[in-house]
């Protein structure tokens, strides 16, 4: 007999404000995994976590202390970096 199913079960399943920190979440983890200095383009990361653009916008502000603005070069815009770990982007953010 399996499990009863509960209303997190069901939110895990059909709510995009629980599915998509959670995807974000499980990056991260996958990136610390590689090390803690483990940094991707925003481009990058959004493939990683498996979401899209809209969706990286919708929560991308849960997660400000992963991410560092890097300046363009060359005339280009800044790009969103996230870093594995929260403490290495605030190091690179500080220097």
């Amino acid at each position: 007999m399996s499990k009863p199913k509960t209303v997190e079960d069901f939110r895990s399943a059909h709510d995009n404000n629980v599915i998509v920190p959670a995807k974000i979440r499980a990056a991260l983890a996958a990136m610390l995994k590689e090390g803690p200095e483990q940094w991707e383009y925003e481009a990058d990361f959004q493939k990683r976590a498996g979401i899209n653009q809209t969706q990286i916008g919708q929560f991308r502000e849960g997660f400000v202390d992963h991410i560092v603005e890097a300046p363009g070069l060359g005339g280009r815009t800044a790009r969103r970096v996230w870093f594995a770990d929260a403490k290495v982007a605030k190091k690179v953010r500080t220097a």
